[in-house]
Protein backbone atom coordinates (compact mmCIF):
# COMPACT_ATOMS: atom_id res chain seq x y z
CA UNK A 1 0.00 0.00 0.00
CA UNK A 2 1.05 3.58 -0.68
CA UNK A 3 0.64 6.68 1.49
CA UNK A 4 -0.25 10.07 0.06
CA UNK A 5 1.11 12.65 2.52
CA UNK A 6 -0.08 16.25 2.66
CA UNK A 7 2.11 18.96 4.23
CA UNK A 8 0.90 19.77 7.72
CA UNK A 9 2.67 20.78 10.95
CA UNK A 10 3.49 18.03 13.42
CA UNK A 11 3.31 18.79 17.15
CA UNK A 12 2.19 17.23 20.41
CA UNK A 13 3.03 14.30 22.66
CA UNK A 14 3.42 10.55 22.15
CA UNK A 15 4.90 7.61 24.06
CA UNK A 16 8.04 5.96 22.71
CA UNK A 17 7.75 2.57 21.08
CA UNK A 18 9.52 -0.32 22.84
CA UNK A 19 13.14 -0.70 21.76
CA UNK A 20 13.52 -3.70 19.49
CA UNK A 21 17.27 -3.68 20.20
CA UNK A 22 16.51 -4.38 23.85
CA UNK A 23 13.60 -6.67 23.03
CA UNK A 24 15.71 -9.14 21.00
CA UNK A 25 18.25 -9.49 23.79
CA UNK A 26 15.73 -9.56 26.61
CA UNK A 27 13.63 -12.19 24.83
CA UNK A 28 16.63 -14.52 24.62
CA UNK A 29 17.46 -13.85 28.28
CA UNK A 30 13.81 -14.44 29.24
CA UNK A 31 13.69 -17.75 27.34
CA UNK A 32 16.89 -18.93 29.03
CA UNK A 33 15.52 -17.79 32.41
CA UNK A 34 12.05 -19.24 32.03
CA UNK A 35 10.48 -15.84 32.61
CA UNK A 36 8.03 -13.54 30.85
CA UNK A 37 8.36 -10.37 28.80
CA UNK A 38 6.13 -7.81 27.13
CA UNK A 39 8.25 -7.19 24.05
CA UNK A 40 6.40 -4.51 22.09
CA UNK A 41 4.77 -4.76 18.70
CA UNK A 42 7.64 -4.65 16.22
CA UNK A 43 7.66 -7.40 13.62
CA UNK A 44 11.34 -8.15 14.30
CA UNK A 45 10.83 -8.66 18.04
CA UNK A 46 7.86 -10.93 17.32
CA UNK A 47 10.04 -13.00 14.99
CA UNK A 48 12.59 -13.53 17.77
CA UNK A 49 9.89 -14.37 20.32
CA UNK A 50 8.39 -17.07 18.10
CA UNK A 51 11.75 -18.29 16.79
CA UNK A 52 12.76 -19.16 20.37
CA UNK A 53 9.64 -21.28 20.61
CA UNK A 54 10.67 -23.07 17.40
CA UNK A 55 14.10 -23.78 18.94
CA UNK A 56 12.47 -25.77 21.75
CA UNK A 57 11.51 -23.30 24.48
CA UNK A 58 7.98 -23.74 25.81
CA UNK A 59 6.14 -20.48 25.22
CA UNK A 60 2.71 -19.12 26.08
CA UNK A 61 1.76 -16.03 24.07
CA UNK A 62 -0.84 -13.41 24.88
CA UNK A 63 -0.76 -10.50 22.46
CA UNK A 64 2.76 -9.06 22.55
CA UNK A 65 3.60 -10.81 25.83
CA UNK A 66 5.27 -14.19 26.15
CA UNK A 67 6.04 -16.43 29.12
CA UNK A 68 8.71 -19.04 28.53
CA UNK A 69 8.95 -22.39 30.26
CA UNK A 70 11.29 -25.36 30.04
CA UNK A 71 13.61 -26.00 27.12
CA UNK A 72 13.21 -29.32 25.32
CA UNK A 73 15.87 -30.02 22.73
CA UNK A 74 14.25 -31.10 19.45
CA UNK A 75 15.24 -34.59 18.28
CA UNK A 76 15.23 -33.56 14.61
CA UNK A 77 16.00 -30.55 12.44
CA UNK A 78 13.68 -27.60 13.01
CA UNK A 79 12.80 -24.75 10.68
CA UNK A 80 13.03 -21.28 12.19
CA UNK A 81 11.50 -18.25 10.47
CA UNK A 82 13.69 -15.16 10.93
CA UNK A 83 12.07 -13.07 8.20
CA UNK A 84 14.19 -10.05 7.34
CA UNK A 85 15.53 -9.59 10.88
CA UNK A 86 19.31 -9.48 10.94
CA UNK A 87 19.33 -9.40 14.75
CA UNK A 88 17.17 -12.52 15.01
CA UNK A 89 19.39 -14.49 12.65
CA UNK A 90 22.74 -13.30 14.00
CA UNK A 91 21.72 -13.90 17.61
CA UNK A 92 20.09 -17.29 17.06
CA UNK A 93 22.87 -18.84 14.97
CA UNK A 94 25.27 -19.04 17.97
CA UNK A 95 22.41 -19.72 20.42
CA UNK A 96 21.21 -22.73 18.42
CA UNK A 97 24.81 -23.95 18.19
CA UNK A 98 25.29 -23.61 21.97
CA UNK A 99 22.07 -25.56 22.58
CA UNK A 100 23.04 -28.21 20.03
CA UNK A 101 19.85 -27.74 18.00
CA UNK A 102 19.93 -28.57 14.30
CA UNK A 103 18.26 -25.64 12.56
CA UNK A 104 17.30 -24.51 9.08
CA UNK A 105 16.72 -20.76 8.94
CA UNK A 106 14.04 -19.28 6.69
CA UNK A 107 14.91 -15.78 5.51
CA UNK A 108 13.24 -13.12 3.36
CA UNK A 109 14.24 -9.95 1.54
CA UNK A 110 17.91 -8.95 1.53
CA UNK A 111 18.77 -10.83 4.71
CA UNK A 112 20.46 -13.75 2.97
CA UNK A 113 22.72 -11.25 1.18
CA UNK A 114 23.86 -9.42 4.32
CA UNK A 115 27.30 -10.25 5.79
CA UNK A 116 27.41 -13.36 8.02
CA UNK A 117 30.78 -14.94 7.23
CA UNK A 118 32.74 -13.53 10.16
CA UNK A 119 30.28 -15.10 12.61
CA UNK A 120 29.75 -18.44 10.91
CA UNK A 121 33.44 -19.03 10.25
CA UNK A 122 34.44 -18.64 13.91
CA UNK A 123 31.57 -20.91 15.00
CA UNK A 124 32.65 -23.52 12.45
CA UNK A 125 36.04 -23.66 14.19
CA UNK A 126 34.33 -24.80 17.41
CA UNK A 127 32.45 -27.99 16.62
CA UNK A 128 29.53 -26.93 14.43
CA UNK A 129 28.59 -26.50 10.80
CA UNK A 130 27.24 -22.98 10.62
CA UNK A 131 25.96 -20.75 7.84
CA UNK A 132 23.19 -18.24 7.30
CA UNK A 133 21.08 -21.17 6.08
CA UNK A 134 21.40 -23.28 9.20
CA UNK A 135 23.34 -24.80 12.09
CA UNK A 136 24.30 -28.39 12.89
CA UNK A 137 26.43 -29.64 15.77
CA UNK A 138 27.33 -28.80 19.35
CA UNK A 139 29.36 -25.70 20.07
CA UNK A 140 32.42 -26.10 22.30
CA UNK A 141 34.08 -23.60 24.64
CA UNK A 142 37.30 -21.93 23.64
CA UNK A 143 38.81 -18.82 22.11
CA UNK A 144 36.59 -17.08 19.56
CA UNK A 145 38.25 -14.59 17.27
CA UNK A 146 35.71 -12.41 15.50
CA UNK A 147 35.97 -9.62 12.95
CA UNK A 148 34.06 -6.89 14.78
CA UNK A 149 34.41 -4.31 12.01
CA UNK A 150 31.35 -5.59 10.11
CA UNK A 151 28.60 -5.83 12.71
CA UNK A 152 28.30 -5.59 16.49
CA UNK A 153 25.58 -8.24 16.21
CA UNK A 154 28.25 -10.92 15.74
CA UNK A 155 29.72 -10.02 19.13
CA UNK A 156 26.30 -9.89 20.77
CA UNK A 157 25.39 -13.33 19.44
CA UNK A 158 28.52 -14.80 21.01
CA UNK A 159 28.05 -12.94 24.30
CA UNK A 160 24.53 -14.33 24.63
CA UNK A 161 25.45 -17.93 23.75
CA UNK A 162 28.87 -18.65 25.26
CA UNK A 163 27.79 -18.51 28.95
CA UNK A 164 25.74 -21.66 28.25
CA UNK A 165 28.77 -23.79 27.34
CA UNK A 166 30.37 -26.18 29.80
CA UNK A 167 33.76 -24.47 29.81
CA UNK A 168 35.10 -20.94 29.90
CA UNK A 169 35.47 -18.98 26.66
CA UNK A 170 37.13 -15.85 25.38
CA UNK A 171 36.05 -13.45 22.65
CA UNK A 172 38.93 -11.71 20.89
CA UNK A 173 37.89 -8.75 18.76
CA UNK A 174 39.74 -8.31 15.49
CA UNK A 175 39.61 -4.62 14.67
CA UNK A 176 37.59 -1.88 16.29
CA UNK A 177 34.02 -2.93 16.99
CA UNK A 178 31.43 -1.01 14.97
CA UNK A 179 28.16 0.12 16.55
CA UNK A 180 29.73 -0.39 19.98
CA UNK A 181 26.72 1.10 21.84
CA UNK A 182 24.71 -1.98 20.84
CA UNK A 183 27.27 -4.17 22.62
CA UNK A 184 26.72 -2.02 25.71
CA UNK A 185 23.00 -2.82 25.51
CA UNK A 186 23.87 -6.53 25.39
CA UNK A 187 26.16 -6.25 28.41
CA UNK A 188 23.47 -4.38 30.35
CA UNK A 189 20.87 -7.09 29.64
CA UNK A 190 23.37 -9.83 30.56
CA UNK A 191 24.15 -8.10 33.85
CA UNK A 192 20.44 -7.84 34.65
CA UNK A 193 20.15 -11.57 33.91
CA UNK A 194 22.95 -12.40 36.36
CA UNK A 195 25.51 -13.34 33.69
CA UNK A 196 29.13 -12.49 34.47
CA UNK A 197 31.22 -11.07 31.64
CA UNK A 198 34.73 -9.72 32.15
CA UNK A 199 36.00 -7.07 29.77
CA UNK A 200 39.47 -7.24 28.32
CA UNK A 201 41.27 -4.60 26.29
CA UNK A 202 40.23 -6.25 23.03
CA UNK A 203 37.54 -8.67 24.00
CA UNK A 204 35.71 -10.48 26.78
CA UNK A 205 36.16 -13.44 29.15
CA UNK A 206 33.03 -15.55 29.64
CA UNK A 207 32.66 -18.07 32.45
CA UNK A 208 30.93 -21.27 31.36
CA UNK A 209 27.93 -23.12 32.83
CA UNK A 210 26.17 -19.92 33.87
CA UNK A 211 22.40 -19.69 34.44
CA UNK A 212 20.24 -16.86 33.18
CA UNK A 213 17.99 -15.34 35.83
CA UNK A 214 16.16 -12.44 34.19
CA UNK A 215 13.04 -11.43 36.09
CA UNK A 216 9.92 -10.01 34.45
CA UNK A 217 10.48 -6.40 33.38
CA UNK A 218 9.54 -3.84 30.73
CA UNK A 219 11.45 -3.15 27.53
CA UNK A 220 12.84 0.43 27.52
CA UNK A 221 11.61 3.08 25.09
CA UNK A 222 13.41 3.28 21.75
CA UNK A 223 15.52 6.29 20.83
CA UNK A 224 15.87 5.17 17.20
CA UNK A 225 12.09 5.14 16.77
CA UNK A 226 11.67 8.37 18.71
CA UNK A 227 14.26 10.08 16.50
CA UNK A 228 11.74 10.54 13.66
CA UNK A 229 9.34 12.56 15.77
CA UNK A 230 12.07 14.37 17.69
CA UNK A 231 13.36 15.68 14.36
CA UNK A 232 9.77 16.59 13.47
CA UNK A 233 9.69 18.64 16.69
CA UNK A 234 12.69 20.61 15.47
CA UNK A 235 11.03 21.29 12.11
CA UNK A 236 7.61 22.21 13.47
CA UNK A 237 5.91 23.29 16.66
CA UNK A 238 7.56 20.94 19.15
CA UNK A 239 7.16 17.27 20.03
CA UNK A 240 7.44 15.51 23.39
CA UNK A 241 8.26 11.80 23.41
CA UNK A 242 7.55 10.14 26.76
CA UNK A 243 9.10 6.89 27.97
CA UNK A 244 12.74 7.63 27.12
CA UNK A 245 15.35 7.03 29.82
CA UNK A 246 17.88 9.86 29.89
CA UNK A 247 20.52 7.49 31.30
CA UNK A 248 20.02 4.70 28.77
CA UNK A 249 23.07 3.32 26.95
CA UNK A 250 21.35 3.37 23.54
CA UNK A 251 23.70 4.86 20.98
CA UNK A 252 20.84 6.42 19.06
CA UNK A 253 20.56 9.03 21.81
CA UNK A 254 23.12 10.73 19.56
CA UNK A 255 20.14 12.19 17.72
CA UNK A 256 19.87 14.66 20.63
CA UNK A 257 23.44 15.86 20.11
CA UNK A 258 22.79 16.38 16.39
CA UNK A 259 19.59 18.30 17.12
CA UNK A 260 21.36 20.57 19.61
CA UNK A 261 24.20 21.16 17.18
CA UNK A 262 21.68 22.04 14.46
CA UNK A 263 20.15 24.71 16.70
CA UNK A 264 17.01 22.95 17.94
CA UNK A 265 15.80 23.37 21.51
CA UNK A 266 16.23 20.06 23.36
CA UNK A 267 14.85 19.47 26.85
CA UNK A 268 15.67 16.10 28.48
CA UNK A 269 13.59 15.06 31.50
CA UNK A 270 13.67 11.93 33.65
CA UNK A 271 11.09 10.15 31.51
CA UNK A 272 11.03 11.86 28.15
CA UNK A 273 12.46 14.34 25.69
CA UNK A 274 10.96 17.50 24.20
CA UNK A 275 12.36 19.06 21.02
CA UNK A 276 11.28 22.47 19.71
CA UNK A 277 12.18 24.54 16.69
CA UNK A 278 15.19 26.83 16.63
CA UNK A 279 17.18 28.62 13.92
CA UNK A 280 18.39 25.50 12.13
CA UNK A 281 21.86 25.46 10.62
CA UNK A 282 24.35 22.91 9.32
CA UNK A 283 25.67 20.22 11.64
CA UNK A 284 28.04 17.25 11.55
CA UNK A 285 27.34 13.71 12.79
CA UNK A 286 29.36 10.50 12.74
CA UNK A 287 26.82 7.75 11.97
CA UNK A 288 29.32 4.89 11.97
CA UNK A 289 28.17 3.86 15.45
CA UNK A 290 24.51 4.79 14.88
CA UNK A 291 23.53 3.93 11.29
CA UNK A 292 19.83 3.62 12.11
CA UNK A 293 19.40 7.36 12.63
CA UNK A 294 21.26 8.34 9.44
CA UNK A 295 18.08 8.55 7.28
CA UNK A 296 16.23 10.90 9.64
CA UNK A 297 19.36 12.99 10.23
CA UNK A 298 19.54 13.44 6.47
CA UNK A 299 15.99 14.84 6.61
CA UNK A 300 17.04 17.25 9.36
CA UNK A 301 20.00 18.33 7.22
CA UNK A 302 17.68 18.96 4.25
CA UNK A 303 15.95 21.73 6.23
CA UNK A 304 19.11 23.26 7.74
CA UNK A 305 20.87 26.29 6.31
CA UNK A 306 24.29 25.37 4.95
CA UNK A 307 25.98 22.06 4.23
CA UNK A 308 25.73 19.32 6.85
CA UNK A 309 28.06 16.33 6.95
CA UNK A 310 27.18 12.74 7.88
CA UNK A 311 30.44 10.82 8.19
CA UNK A 312 31.23 7.07 8.23
CA UNK A 313 28.31 6.30 5.91
CA UNK A 314 29.70 3.26 4.07
CA UNK A 315 27.97 0.80 6.45
CA UNK A 316 24.61 2.13 5.30
CA UNK A 317 24.91 0.01 2.17
CA UNK A 318 24.40 -3.26 4.08
CA UNK A 319 21.09 -2.56 5.80
CA UNK A 320 17.52 -3.55 4.80
CA UNK A 321 18.17 -1.52 1.68
CA UNK A 322 21.27 0.18 0.34
CA UNK A 323 20.45 3.11 2.61
CA UNK A 324 23.18 5.34 1.29
CA UNK A 325 21.66 5.10 -2.19
CA UNK A 326 18.13 5.36 -0.77
CA UNK A 327 18.94 8.54 1.18
CA UNK A 328 20.46 10.17 -1.90
CA UNK A 329 17.43 9.13 -3.94
CA UNK A 330 15.05 10.65 -1.38
CA UNK A 331 16.95 13.93 -1.17
CA UNK A 332 17.34 14.22 -4.93
CA UNK A 333 13.61 13.77 -5.48
CA UNK A 334 12.98 16.46 -2.84
CA UNK A 335 15.25 18.88 -4.73
CA UNK A 336 18.05 18.76 -2.14
CA UNK A 337 21.67 18.48 -3.27
CA UNK A 338 23.66 15.68 -1.65
CA UNK A 339 26.92 14.03 -2.62
CA UNK A 340 29.23 11.36 -1.26
CA UNK A 341 32.87 12.29 -0.76
CA UNK A 342 35.04 9.45 0.47
CA UNK A 343 33.13 8.10 3.50
CA UNK A 344 30.90 11.13 4.09
CA UNK A 345 27.55 12.36 2.80
CA UNK A 346 27.37 16.14 2.30
CA UNK A 347 23.86 17.60 2.31
CA UNK A 348 23.11 21.20 1.36
CA UNK A 349 19.88 22.31 2.98
CA UNK A 350 17.10 24.19 1.22
CA UNK A 351 13.35 23.98 0.73
CA UNK A 352 12.44 20.31 0.21
CA UNK A 353 9.70 19.63 -2.33
CA UNK A 354 7.04 16.95 -2.17
CA UNK A 355 7.66 14.01 -4.49
CA UNK A 356 6.93 10.35 -5.21
CA UNK A 357 9.36 8.69 -2.81
CA UNK A 358 10.57 5.10 -2.92
CA UNK A 359 10.80 3.47 0.52
CA UNK A 360 12.77 0.55 -0.95
CA UNK A 361 10.66 -1.51 1.50
CA UNK A 362 12.93 -0.16 4.25
CA UNK A 363 11.11 0.87 7.42
CA UNK A 364 13.55 3.63 8.34
CA UNK A 365 13.41 5.15 4.86
CA UNK A 366 9.58 5.15 4.82
CA UNK A 367 9.42 6.89 8.20
CA UNK A 368 12.06 9.44 7.24
CA UNK A 369 10.22 10.22 4.01
CA UNK A 370 6.99 10.72 5.96
CA UNK A 371 8.61 13.36 8.19
CA UNK A 372 10.17 15.10 5.19
CA UNK A 373 6.81 15.04 3.38
CA UNK A 374 5.00 16.59 6.35
CA UNK A 375 7.15 19.73 6.05
CA UNK A 376 7.79 19.76 2.29
CA UNK A 377 6.28 22.10 -0.28
CA UNK A 378 3.59 20.11 -2.04
CA UNK A 379 2.05 16.67 -1.75
CA UNK A 380 4.13 13.47 -1.57
CA UNK A 381 3.62 9.76 -2.09
CA UNK A 382 5.46 6.95 -0.30
CA UNK A 383 5.27 3.41 -1.58
CA UNK A 384 5.08 0.28 0.63
CA UNK A 385 4.04 2.29 3.67
CA UNK A 386 3.41 -0.87 5.71
CA UNK A 387 7.12 -1.76 5.84
CA UNK A 388 7.26 0.31 9.07
CA UNK A 389 5.88 -2.75 10.89
CA UNK A 390 9.41 -4.13 11.04
CA UNK A 391 10.27 -1.77 13.92
CA UNK A 392 7.39 0.67 14.48
CA UNK A 393 3.93 -0.67 13.53
CA UNK A 394 2.18 2.30 15.20
CA UNK A 395 4.20 4.87 13.27
CA UNK A 396 1.38 6.05 11.04
CA UNK A 397 -1.02 6.11 14.00
CA UNK A 398 1.40 8.33 15.94
CA UNK A 399 2.07 10.42 12.83
CA UNK A 400 -1.66 11.20 12.60
CA UNK A 401 -1.94 11.75 16.37
CA UNK A 402 0.65 14.53 16.09
CA UNK A 403 -1.19 16.19 13.21
CA UNK A 404 0.31 14.42 10.20
CA UNK A 405 -2.07 14.24 7.25
CA UNK A 406 -2.03 11.21 4.97
CA UNK A 407 -4.30 8.94 2.95
CA UNK A 408 -3.87 5.29 2.07
CA UNK A 409 -4.11 4.86 -1.68
CA UNK A 410 -6.47 2.15 -2.86
CA UNK A 411 -8.24 1.68 0.46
Amino acid sequence: MNARVHPHPIAGEITAVASKSYAHRMLIAAALSGSGLSYGDSEDASLTAHALSSLGFQAAFSGNTVRYGAFHKPDREVSVDVGESGSTLRFLIPLAAALGVKVRFLTRGRLSERPMGALTSTLSEHGVQASAAGVNGQLTAGVYEIDATVSSQFVTGLLLALPLLGGDSEIRLLGRAVSAPYIEITLKVLQEAGIQIKRREKGFLIKGAQRYQLTDRAVPGDYSGAAFFLVAGALGNGVNVKGLDKDDVQGDKAVLDALRQAGAEVCVLDNGVTVSKGALHAFSANVGETPDIAPILSVLAAFCEGTSVLSKVSRLRDKESDRLFAIQDMLSKAGIFAEVKEDALLITGGKPQGAAFDSFSDHRMAMSEAILAAFACGESKINDMTCVKKSYPRFWENFACLGGKYEVEGR
